[in-house]
């Protein structure tokens, strides 16, 4: 049985891979698109090899698929894994209850109400929030927060036996440390609620309270998961995922480049003791090159994605005061998100996880933290401001290991990266990002300095540069980072949880 490419038009292909690099398609899977678009007159002969044999391999899983079902692989992705990013609906019911609430309050003391809120947008509802405790007559401080602040440890507890052992404390409450009651601050009481909301019964003013707190805790929770969203996104895929799709579609050479590149960046994380797959190969060089070439070039489309100084130059001031602003956006988004996860009673220099730690969100968090902070090393240094960081140079974030690979690093006879000596030395990277502690860059090179590590090639002063490029290869289908051969396999091991520690409960 042979399987016969679907023939589309360019435009048909440009705009599925405007759509792929918002999800995680494989490098191979990308290969059919940018065939379709001709890509190989844009390649040496070497280039355009490994490209089709990308092609040829992509092919090959279809053909095994039609031959013998879908179960014969184990996904369109070269992985057993979520192909979709995890993002919050937002508060739409908790928001319709509370301006329900609020209006009538309104209506009835012949207030206008205020303008209507997106209820998934954090800032919108902030806006909206105001003006509800405005005329509620409550203060507009930050909420107790609806989870808890610090992460759980396990304490030593006696069972009925009188033996000891080690369990997590139950919480005080359903949302934190108030036992669940959103309503506990100071409400108005009956004389001033009769002087400024006439005519509005306390079971009325009371339910609006109720509604609006609790939204406000709501409220809260949805900006950490924006932020937690925007690490994500921008860790794997910097930001291709803001790009419009006319500027995406207006160079398909451009467009060939960022989708494969953002391929690459999205690759599984493998479970090993060595060093990750770098994204950048050989095939993704050639592509760079003939988008940079191209008569139709759209600089700030591969600016995007990759900000080597000579995709920078191509860019106009407003272009690059844009890019620097976004850039920035993103190292705080990420270091609020930092913040929020990180225990102030962790040993800085011992940076491996412990029972409670949310390692998903650091470890997302800190991808972001760190691949914004490179591209705004790149984008001050290649503008010229390196007064800027000579005088706010925030340091890098190591991510969580886990206990079973540090143990593996010791048995191979390797200790911890030097980094996170380096790290422990600094001001805390995220409160220098947003501006309550400061880090001169010559701090940094004291710290690299007493460590024996130079700030300069290893990216703690310098934009860090990838000194080795991958050869081109297919992903290989992975079940949280370890390679399984058998589909069905890989689909049993995931769905009872064997390699995320979360097994179905029987």
């Amino acid at each position: 049985m042979v399987v016969v490419p679907v023939k589309r038009s360019e435009e048909d292909v440009l705009h599925r891979l405007y759509l792929g690099i918002r999800e995680r398609r494989p490098p191979q899977e990308v290969a059919v698109d940018i065939v379709g678009l001709g890509a190989d007159r844009w390649l040496s002969a070497v280039g355009a090899r490994d490209l089709y044999a990308m092609m040829r391999h992509q092919q090959a899983r279809q053909l095994l698929v039609a031959e013998n079902g879908p179960m014969a692989w184990s996904g369109p992705v070269g992985s057993s894994m979520p192909t979709t990013w995890r993002r919050h609906p937002g508060l739409a019911r908790a928001y319709e209850a509370a301006r329900n609430a609020v209006d009538a309050v309104a209506l009835t003391v012949g207030r206008p109400g205020a303008a209507a809120a997106d209820s998934a947008d954090p800032v919108s509802l902030r806006r909206w929030l105001g003006s509800a405790l405005t005329l509620l007559g409550l203060a507009g401080e930050e909420p107790w927060p609806a989870r808890p602040t610090m992460p759980r440890r396990p304490v030593p507890m006696t069972s009925w036996t009188g033996a000891t052992y080690y369990g997590f404390r139950k919480p005080s409450g359903a949302r934190g440390d108030r036992g669940g009651h959103a309503d506990a601050r100071d409400r108005m009481d009956s004389a001033t609620r009769r002087e400024f909301l006439p005519e509005v019964s306390v079971r009325a003013y009371r339910r609006a309270v109720r509604a609006v707190l609790h939204l406000q805790q709501r409220t809260e929770v949805l900006a950490a998961e924006r932020d937690r969203e925007a690490s994500v996104a921008f860790g794997k895929a910097r930001l291709a995922y803001l790009l419009a799709e006319e500027d995406f579609v207006a160079c398909p050479a451009t467009a060939a480049f960022t989708a494969y590149y953002v391929a690459r960046l999205n690759m599984r994380t493998e479970f090993t003791s060595g060093r990750q797959a770098r994204p950048m190969d050989t095939l993704a060089e050639q592509l760079l090159a003939a988008a940079l070439t191209a008569s139709t070039c759209r600089p700030w489309v591969l600016a995007s994605v990759l900000t080597r100084w000579s995709v920078l130059d191509r860019l106009n001031d407003e272009q690059c005061g844009r890019l620097m602003g976004l850039y920035y956006e993103q190292l705080a988004a990420s270091a609020r998100a930092l913040r929020r996860v990180y225990d102030v009673r962790r040993d800085p220099t011992h940076m491996i996880v412990r029972a409670g730690d949310d390692s998903s969100t650091w470890n997302s968090a800190t991808r972001a933290f760190n691949q914004a902070r490179t591209g705004w090393l790149n984008l001050m240094r290649g503008l010229g401001y390196d007064d800027v960081i000579e005088a706010s140079c925030p340091g890098k974030v190591p991510a969580l290991v886990a206990a079973d690979v540090a143990a593996w690093h010791r048995r191979e006879g390797r200790d911890q990266h030097a980094d996170v000596q380096v790290w422990a030395d600094l001001p805390l990277p995220w409160d220098v990002v947003l501006g309550d502690d400061s880090c001169p860059a010559e701090l940094v090179r004291q710290a690299c300095q007493r460590h024996g590590i130079d700030p300069e090639t290893t990216g703690w002063t310098q934009p860090y540069r990838q000194g080795l490029t991958e050869l081109p290869a297919p992903a290989r289908d992975l079940v949280h980072g370890v390679t399984v051969s058998s589909p069905l396999l890989a689909r049993v091991l995931r769905q009872i949880g064997v390699f995320s520690g979360q097994a179905q409960r029987r």
